[in-house]
């Protein structure tokens, strides 16, 4: 049982093994103690083994395979929740009789690299425009930005640099191309950078922000310019940070997601947190305690009602 593996009173150990949105995190530190495990290489048998040696539940990917041979060597696990739709990952047969809980995130939220960097440069287009084109020779910005979506009025949005390596990043530098935003020289001296952007996206790679973005980098922008951070909250120094006027010019992903007018609903949604609210219930916590909506073996009992 369930309640006989975890000691009375005490919260659970889960994993993670893959960068989760702040709002995920936040939701899953509210009720477990959560163990970050980031890698590039798949982990054998016996180092996943070690990974999730007293941990109740984990969020992975289909990398992670969770055949019987395995799950009978973690008598502590009882929640495994895919971040991708597909399963074949899972043995559903033997998970069902170990008691362990599984699910997978709906297709329409696992976005591919183009969907999401469609979704960055849409959202960006729709809640900030500039109704006001930029006047004057020196080629500076004279519009304000504003949160009215403004549908009829054309985008002047000259110049978007983008930090960071990998997948999305490069990803969102060819959307942006295709959706003719200007573009910033991602290798172009770090001052010339900063001064040309009107909107910098800052991306981690894995768990590492891309830089540390200081009150000296923002110095060198266009007053009317933003950040875009999808880093985290590791990318912003304590000068930044103490500074209410520069915190008043940096953008979340979880600011542009509250546009619900921008996009479909499904382009709103964030695969991490789905899972994390699957982990929460699956683990007997949140809203739907015991009952994750996108259970894949619903043949399991719960402890609890059923």
């Amino acid at each position: 049982m369930f309640a006989r593996s975890i000691a009375q009173g005490s919260r659970h150990s889960v994993l993670v093994t893959h960068p989760m949105s702040d709002g995920a995190m936040s939701r899953l530190q509210t009720f477990f103690d959560v163990e970050t495990r980031v890698e590039d290489h798949v982990p054998s048998g016996d180092e996943l083994v070690g990974w999730l040696w007293g941990k109740a539940g984990v969020i992975a990917d289909t990398r992670f395979v969770f055949d019987a041979q395995l799950v009978r060597r973690l008598p502590v696990l009882k929640a495994i929740c895919n971040l991708d739709a597909d399963h074949h990952n899972l043995d559903l047969e033997a998970l069902t009789t170990a008691g362990i809980r599984a699910t997978s995130t709906p297709a329409s939220v696992c976005l591919s690299l183009e969907a999401q960097a469609d979704q960055v440069l849409q959202l960006l287009t729709v809640l900030f425009r500039l109704a006001v084109p930029p006047t004057g020779g020196d080629g500076r910005y004279r519009g304000k930005w504003s949160r009215r979506v403004l549908l009829d009025e054309p985008v002047h949005m000259r110049s978007v640099g983008v930090i960071g390596a990998g997948a999305l990043a490069d990803t969102l530098v060819m959307r942006a191309q295709l959706a003719q935003f200007g573009l910033v020289d991602r290798n172009a001296e770090e001052e010339r950078f900063w001064g040309t952007a009107d909107v910098v996206i800052c991306i981690a790679t894995g768990v590492t922000p891309p830089v540390r973005l200081t009150a000296a980098h923002m110095a060198w922008m266009k007053p009317e310019a933003r950040v875009l951070n999808l880093a985290g909250p590791d990318l912003l120094a304590a000068d930044v940070l103490r500074d209410p006027v520069l915190m008043a010019r940096i953008l979340s992903r979880e600011i542009l997601t509250a546009g619900k007018a921008a996009a479909p609903d499904q382009l709103l949604l964030n695969r991490t947190q789905v899972a994390a609210e699957d982990l929460i219930a699956s683990l007997g916590f949140g809203r739907n305690s015991w009952h994750p909506k996108h259970l894949l073996n619903p043949d399991i009992l719960c402890e609890s009602c059923c």
